[in-house]
């Protein structure tokens, strides 16, 4: 699985409004794009996406159906924001039985280990990943410069 995560230098804000917390971070994470003014990315999909169905309760698995009809949005459009949720490697999924009968299973989501801080430390632990790779790179680059 790829993983995927714009790193800037980032200045933790002391609001106490979650949503202002959540866009300013989700915005220098590179999730959300800063192209609409802050009433409508509140009300967009990806940010309702968190806020709604991941931070409300971090331990419910959601089916992409459930979070389509609870936000209004078409399953591809759910699909797209929860691909970017899975390159940030925060949500996991597994199987749920939907029906009594426990035949029909469907593919669920959640914030990883049901642990907002537990997913953001894998987060962390894929990009020291990612840096320590690109450190080798750069040493082997500078290796074959010296070399000739």
């Amino acid at each position: 699985m790829p993983f995927n995560m714009k790193v800037t230098s980032h200045t933790p804000i002391s609001s106490d409004s979650l949503e202002e917390v959540l866009e300013n971070f989700l915005l220098d994470i590179g999730y959300l794009s800063g192209r609409i003014d802050r009433d409508e990315l509140y009300e967009s999909i990806p940010f309702q996406l968190w806020t709604h169905c991941f931070l409300k309760d971090v331990e419910r698995v959601w089916t992409v159906d459930e979070m389509a009809e609870t936000l209004k949005a078409s399953k591809p459009s759910i699909y797209r924001h929860l691909n970017k949720m899975k390159d940030l490697d925060i949500v996991e999924s597994e199987d749920i039985v939907v029906e009594d009968n426990g035949e029909v299973i469907k593919k669920g989501y959640r914030i990883r280990h049901g642990d907002l801080v537990t997913a953001w430390h894998i987060t962390e632990a894929n990009v020291e990943s990612a840096m320590k790779r690109y450190r080798e790179s750069i040493q082997r680059i500078d290796k074959l410069i010296k070399k000739g």
